[in-house]
């Protein structure tokens, strides 16, 4: 059989499409008829899966112009194995699907990797219209670097308070550790301020911060900023300023260095030995590109570049925010934002040396592919609003260690859209993204996608209740494009510290809309969209028989699926945000589940969700019931 006419893999040549998807049978079929594409597939697979002809799997096959071939393998159980199949550069293949790649360095502190980083940041500000423009000039200090001066100079460490200087410096993002592992790094407080002005010791530095100064000095930068070293620890004022900073340091950096691999101070930016062909590299001949042979080469897909491939395909569906590189810095609510502000960024991930910037995305096992940039997502209010709710969603997934971070370790990011939307900041919302914004929801498993925790409030006054960030574990939002009933009248919160980003002393926001009286029981229902187990919300109003209207999902859930803010005894209210629907479909109502201030009245607080289904029409639901205006709180 020609592989040109091959209903299976279609020659490995098609422009048809970008992706190919086929049974194990088939290609078991296909191979026994002498398709060389094939039998290449067959063999690159038989590498990795043992006994594969024994499966029964699905095989699919992604195909970037100028990358390796992406071959993803599910099993029966929905296991997935990835590999992928590249050529040399200087010897194509027949097959235009399989593109170039190199081999990984053992060694992420060689020669080769540093030259290789070299090489990535002067292609940037050299070649790179965008980056070029973007940040390549000097940039004013931070409030305070670590001076490590050149790589010429002995090494010494010494903390430098600049005066209005501009010059590069590297910034670090990296993992702090478990409490006890934290506690042992070397910090920066009152009293050490002025020693460190002298020399900071550099046998108390951690494997990862002497990494980070290897890695500055080798690639010709004086100036590093370390967190722990340049922001006063201990000192909540000092913590408060600098926090709301974190927009310039990471952004104006000239390239941020992550320790993407390393889950405390002690794992560093060079791993050790990363032995490139530690799962074995399968070399197949095959046609080349003049008709001479050539050789294709298999390989289990290095994690941090397929999610890295990920990242830049999801990217033009507005994903892009919440896809990181699968390392354990990527875990780390703090980490997210100096990733993203970062405009140039250099991972030591677990298996490679990575780069990203305006402009590509690199990495040695491979050639540059473009990146989607966030200024290039489209710009109505609706996608503005899409693209803030997922980097949310993806930030509310990671850990902090102390809860009291949870609107600080974002701030950085909110002081860049603030200044880029000229919107205002409402405790983790915005002003403009209002009504559609408060129509959050803790994550719940429904959503298989997103990880399942218990939630609670703050144990102090944190945020309106109105606001994501009362509450502590992962949250998503409704997101469908919807027609609004609420009006909103004014939204006001009054910061508690210097960072205005940050927690705050109370906040209000104040609606028009239509409040319909309810009953949340806990009589348990079994067809929740949510779960198995959620109050049972009935309509409270004359003439309504208690109708029943859905199943809410509360926002306060303990370790033991109790909620705590729902007693089934309370009369509570139900505000209608917005619905979609209507014509063909029927209309769902996207609703907030409202608990009354006592002795106040029209103030209510936040307690939950509710989408409503209607069996009738929208004029009908809010026959009876007229315009209010209300504050929640």
């Amino acid at each position: 059989m020609s592989a040109s006419t091959c209903e299976v893999c279609f020659g490995l040549n098609t422009s048809d499409t970008d992706r190919i998807s086929f049974e194990i049978e088939d290609l078991t079929r296909s191979v026994k008829d002498g398709c060389a594409s094939c039998i290449l597939l067959w063999k690159a697979l038989e590498h990795a899966i043992p006994n594969l002809s024994g499966e029964d799997g699905r095989v699919d096959l992604l195909q970037d112009d100028g990358q390796p071939l992406e071959v993803i393998y599910l099993d029966h159980e929905g296991s997935r194995k990835l590999l992928d199949i590249y050529c040399h550069a200087d010897c194509p293949t027949s097959y235009s699907w399989i593109g170039p790649s190199t081999e990984v360095s053992i060694d992420s502190s060689s020669d080769d990797c540093f030259a290789l980083a070299e090489s990535w940041i002067n292609d940037c500000i050299n070649t790179h219209e965008i980056c070029r423009e973007e940040g390549a000039k000097p940039q004013l200090l931070p409030t305070r670097v670590i001076d490590i001066g050149t790589a010429e100079q002995p090494l010494r460490l010494r903390l430098h308070i600049p005066q209005n200087e501009s010059a590069r410096y590297v910034a670090l993002s990296h993992c702090w550790g478990p409490p006890e592992k934290a506690a042992k790094t070397i910090k920066m407080t009152a009293d050490t301020l002025h020693e460190f002005q002298t020399e900071i010791p550099w046998n108390k530095l951690s494997k990862t911060f002497k990494d980070a100064v290897t890695i500055t000095r080798r690639l010709g930068i004086r100036y590093l900023w370390i967190d722990s070293l340049c922001i006063i620890q201990g000192d909540a004022q000092d913590w408060a300023v600098e926090a709301s900073k974190m927009t310039t340091v990471y952004s104006d950096a000239f390239f941020v260095v992550a320790a993407s691999g390393a889950a405390d101070g002690d794992g560093g930016c060079f791993l050790g030995s990363r032995a490139a062909s530690s799962e074995g590299v399968l070399s197949i001949e095959c046609s080349g590109q003049q008709g001479g042979k050539s050789t294709a080469y298999a390989r289990r897909t290095r994690r941090s570049y397929a999610d890295s491939r990920r990242m830049t395909r999801a990217a033009q569906s507005l994903h892009g925010w919440m896809t990181g590189i699968g390392q354990p810095l990527e875990t780390r609510a703090w980490t997210y934002q100096e990733e993203k502000l970062a405009r140039r960024i250099l991972y030591y991930t677990q298996d490679e040396l990575q780069w990203r910037c305006g402009t590509c995305n690199a990495c040695e096992c491979s050639p540059p592919s473009s990146t989607i940039l966030a200024s290039d997502l489209s710009s109505t209010q609706d996608e503005k609003n899409e693209v803030w709710c997922r980097m949310v969603l993806a930030y509310t997934q990671r850990e902090l260690t102390y809860i009291s971070d949870r609107l600080p370790a974002l701030s950085g990011i909110a002081t860049g859209w603030e200044l880029s939307e000229k919107d205002t900041f409402c405790a983790g919302l915005w002003r403009r993204g209002l009504p559609q914004q408060l129509l959050w929801m803790r994550s719940h498993e429904f959503d298989t996608s997103i990880p399942v925790s218990c939630s609670k409030r703050h144990p102090e006054f944190y945020a309106p209740t109105w606001s994501w960030a009362s509450i502590t574990g992962a949250v998503d939002f409704i997101l469908d494009r919807l027609d609004f009933h609420a009006r909103i009248v004014e939204c006001e919160t009054e910061p508690s510290t210097a960072n205005r980003f940050g927690p705050v002393r109370s906040g209000h926001v104040t609606l028009i809309g239509f409040l319909v009286p309810v009953k949340a029981t806990m009589n348990w229902h079994c067809k929740s969209r949510w779960s198995k187990k959620m109050p049972r919300v009935t309509d409270n109003r004359p003439g309504r028989n208690n109708q029943y209207l859905g199943d809410m999902l509360p926002d306060i859930e303990t370790e033991t699926r109790e909620y705590p803010e729902i007693d089934g005894k309370e009369c509570y209210h139900l505000f209608s945000v917005g619905h979609n629907g209507g014509v063909d479909t029927s209309i769902s109502i996207k609703s907030l589940v409202l608990r009354q201030v006592q002795s106040t009245p029209n103030t209510y607080t936040r307690v939950g969700l509710l989408e409503v289904a209607l069996d009738g029409t929208l004029e009908g639901f809010f026959s009876d019931t007229q315009e209010t205006k209300i504050a929640i709180i």
